[in-house]
């Protein structure tokens, strides 16, 4: 049975001609932020295995709560939705950081092995040394969101033993389910996306043939795949420490038991129509008591765009959440004014799966 949204949640309902999935996913990466540019502090933090991870921390009051944003696969901390996201939280008090996950961005150069989605133990490392740089500076509490792939891993992280104990709130945007599943839906799916993801990779793997010439000297022939499938099964038979593909996709699947171990209160904002995430797949998927699944009927994949002004849902999810859950307070109020936001607001429940 899909538990309801908070209350004092707003019902997405956009437009009628703001509702298909294409519209959704696509007019939400021109979305501007709300606010102007974000000052910015680079970092470079050490991970396990001497790997090495690059984030864009925006600082707030010292004792601010931190946010921790990763960005979706082929994205980076400049990705439109990144800073949307991390502009909109800023302006309501918090300290933002937006971490680079390996070889995202400009990072290529940074660590010779090659990103896979399956490397949770260098996130992890990353957002723990985020959080204990904020606590030392007065903060203490934190929490993270992540987009489709970034919303895997922050998932993922919420159910780490060794999570630092100040990240106390998990908020996932379109996450990624069944790895396999979403491949084949980039594929099969509307040829732009495919182009798009084929095209993205490709660059980002001949950056890292450049920085590695003699490890990965053989890239040349992926280049000539034209699927992401394709590519995957290239991947994962030469330079992940993997079997085959269907072996790297059950290292980072959420479906059956995975989701029961969440150590930290979690939601999932996720919709029906999306076109890279199959709506089924949240059938399979474990409902452990500290997972609330908000999953609507249009929004597309992380878009969610509410309005003819680019205005979008997830900004305002993300701060209520971590309003709730990291300060007691709502949209900058007192939690008593919250409280009474709450009796008063009315309700209604996102859309169970079909």
């Amino acid at each position: 049975m899909l538990r309801q949204a908070p209350r004092a949640m707003t019902a997405f309902a956009p437009p009628p001609l703001l509702r298909s999935p294409h519209v959704q996913t696509v007019v939400s990466r021109w979305a501007p932020p709300l606010a102007g540019d974000l000052p910015t502090e680079r970092v470079l933090l050490t991970c396990r295995d001497g790997v090495r991870l690059r984030a864009a921390i925006t600082l707030a009051a010292p004792s601010a709560p931190l946010v921790i944003v990763i960005h979706g696969w082929l994205g980076d901390v400049d990705s439109c939705y990144v800073v949307r996201v991390a502009a909109a939280l800023r302006c309501r008090g918090f300290s933002v950081a937006r971490l680079l996950l390996r070889d995202h961005g400009d990072t290529a150069d940074l660590n010779r092995g090659m990103f896979n989605s399956a490397r949770t133990g260098e996130v992890l490392d990353a957002c723990n040394a985020l959080m204990a740089r904020s606590e030392a500076a007065g903060c203490r509490t934190g929490g993270i969101v992540g987009f489709s792939l970034g919303a895997n891993f922050a998932l993922r992280l919420a159910c780490e033993q060794e999570l630092h104990p100040g990240l106390r709130a998990c908020l996932a945007i379109s996450p990624v389910l069944d790895p396999e599943a979403t491949v084949h839906a980039i594929d099969r799916g509307w040829v732009a996306y495919r182009l798009w993801f084929v095209r993205h990779w490709r660059r980002a793997l001949a950056a890292k043939q450049r920085a590695f010439p003699r490890e990965y000297a053989d890239l040349g022939g992926v280049m000539r795949l034209s699927t992401v499938a394709a590519i995957t099964d290239h991947l994962a038979l030469r330079h992940l420490p993997f079997k085959d593909s269907r072996a790297y996709y059950a290292a980072y699947d959420l479906r059956g038991d995975r989701l029961t171990g969440l150590r930290i209160p979690a939601r999932i904002v996720a919709a029906l129509d999306d076109p890279v995430i199959p709506g089924d797949g949240y059938r399979h998927i474990a409902r452990p008591p500290n997972l609330e699944l908000e999953l609507w009927p249009h929004g597309g994949h992380c878009g969610f765009v509410s309005n003819w002004r680019l205005a979008t849902y997830v900004d305002e999810a993300a701060v209520r959440f971590f309003g709730e859950g990291l300060t007691g307070q709502s949209e900058g109020r007192t939690p008593r004014a919250a409280s009474a936001a709450r009796d008063t607001a009315r309700t209604r429940a996102p859309t169970p799966p079909p």
